[in-house]
């Protein structure tokens, strides 16, 4: 069944998709603009990806986007 994108709303609103590819790209554009400087695509890509492997999809977006900014970080 294909995501029926008339019908958002705060759950979907709330999740990364990861099997949607442009969802994929929305989010990490937002972990690049709050990457630390000089922090290329590649590595933002590897901490969202493993983020999402540490953190349940159902936990949120929030959750998964803290995490991977923390993953660049450290």
């Amino acid at each position: 069944m294909a995501d029926d994108k008339k019908k958002q709303g705060k759950q979907d609103d709330n999740l990364i998709n990861f099997k949607q590819k442009w969802e994929f790209d929305y989010a990490l554009k937002q972990v690049i603009k709050q990457a630390p400087e000089g922090t290329t695509k590649k590595d933002a890509k590897e901490a969202l990806t493993e983020a999402a492997q540490a953190i349940s999809p159902s936990e949120g977006r929030t959750k998964i986007m803290k995490q991977a900014l923390k993953n660049l970080k450290d």
